[in-house]
């Protein structure tokens, strides 16, 4: 049986809403090995790469995700990104749609549990047209009663769609952190109506402020960027603090039926504040498996290789990167019957598992091969470059990341290992008859 596990991506889990998209185009990536310039203006970081890309691509990026819900404004996040477009103090809906829709540009929000990012992207020429509504959009929020209304059904289908993975992901980040992290990328369902234009002005007025700001351009000159910069009006800081969210370790489990179940197995892994081991765990992740490389070509990781069941299942390695803190692991999913021995095999691997050099360099040069494709994908880029810039402050280039991979070793990535076994975090969801708890691998 075919299953897509293995294809979706896993890394950060990330949801976005996009409007006023002209027709597609395939973008010129552009060449990959470029400066990547760092600079602060007002207060503001400002990263700037040119790759002489016929395509600009512009971000504003707030340190704000889901991680700054509380108790009372849980889904605020998701509602923050379903409304991005609508109408600003300095512009109306259909001027922000109709504006980016005459030059070919595109504008689009997207969010994970630490960033919210708005970006803008077309031609060079087209991008310098509308870079105001950009301004607009991203720092000119205000939110209609009736705009808002008129979006509860996108957020009720959002819901409704969600893949059994992206759940299971969603809620293995429930039983690691509890809160904070642990918040989901989602509203549920009985806040739908309750999130309403105070909620979400507070949120905004507190979180997207100067000192929360990064500023990304790909295929940009840094002085154009840096002007665009300076005539932006970030709202000042509100000395609101990140949300601590320490690793804890734990279950949730998610009895739904069927003849699959969902279940993945991790343990801490690496922040970005300690790039090295975010770099052995991310080597680490192509070690366990991340699905093949080639069509129609068999998964050789170190998971595929160790677990012995005749029936079908895919499984792939799991790696998260937060600002101080990482999930590290593997995710499954499997006919029920066997669930628990793959569960098993993988609890064993993490536990007590060692790599050798062999592995090592496999999982390197994979790893390298990956960056650097994707590092043609603009997209791509943009975002990398945001999530550095937002949670280091600073942006890298991907020769500056493929340098630091190669400078992770096997001690290295064994060290990683070995943390992962002292407090795992389960997660499942499916058919869980023969899933077994926590306590029981333990």
């Amino acid at each position: 049986m075919a299953c897509n596990i293995t294809k979706v991506p896993l890394l950060r889990t990330i949801t976005n809403r996009s409007f006023a998209s002209a027709a597609n185009v395939k973008p010129i990536g552009g060449v990959c090995d470029y400066e990547v310039n760092n600079s602060t203006v007002n207060g503001v970081l400002v990263t700037s790469a040119e790759n002489n890309s016929p395509i600009t691509r512009v971000s504003i990026i707030y340190r704000a995700g889901s991680r700054q819900e509380c108790n009372d404004n849980q889904g605020v996040a998701h509602v923050l990104r379903i409304c991005a477009g609508m109408t600003t103090k300095s512009a109306s809906q259909f001027a922000i749609t109709r504006n980016i829709q005459q030059v070919g540009a595109s504008l689009h929000c997207t969010l994970d549990r630490e960033t919210i990012s708005y970006t803008l992207e077309g031609t060079r020429s087209a991008v310098e047209q509308v870079l105001p509504f950009l301004s607009s959009v991203a720092t000119e929020q205000e939110f209609r009663p009736w705009e808002i209304a008129d979006n509860i059904g996108r957020l009720r289908l959002e819901l409704a769609t969600r893949p059994p993975q992206l759940r299971t992901v969603d809620l293995l980040h429930k039983a690691a952190y509890r809160t904070a992290l642990g918040n989901s990328l989602f509203i549920a369902k009985y806040n739908l109506e309750k999130v309403g234009p105070e909620t979400l002005q507070h949120f905004v007025n507190c979180n997207l402020t100067a000192d929360k700001a990064t500023v990304v351009g790909l295929g940009i000159d840094a002085k154009e960027l840096s002007y665009f910069v300076e005539k932006v009006k970030f709202r000042e800081s509100s000395g609101t603090a990140i949300n601590p969210s320490p690793y804890k370790g734990g279950e949730v489990r998610c009895d739904k039926g069927g003849d699959l179940a969902y279940v993945a197995i991790v343990g801490e892994g690496a922040g970005h504040n300690n790039m090295k081991e975010a770099a052995a765990c991310a080597v680490l992740q192509k070690i366990f498996g991340t699905g093949s490389s080639a069509p129609y070509s068999v998964d050789h990781g170190l998971l595929r290789s160790s677990i012995k069941v005749t029936d079908s299942y895919a499984i792939s390695g799991l790696n998260a990167n937060y600002a101080d803190t990482g999930l590290m692991g593997a995710m499954f999913v499997a006919p029920y019957g066997v669930a628990g021995q793959i569960a098993e095999n993988v609890v064993d691997i993490l536990k007590n598992g060692r790599v050798t050099d062999e592995w090592v360099n496999k999982g390197k040069n994979q790893l390298k091969v990956a960056v650097l494709l994707a590092s043609e994908n603009g997209k791509s880029v943009v975002r990398k470059l945001g999530q550095t810039g937002a949670l280091t402050g600073s942006g890298i280039s991907p020769i500056q990341y493929v340098n630091l991979v190669d400078s992770v070793t096997t001690q290295d990535v064994n060290n990683v290992l070995q943390k992962l076994g002292s407090k795992l975090s389960i997660s499942s969801f499916g058919n869980l008859t023969c899933v077994p708890y926590l306590a029981d691998l333990n």
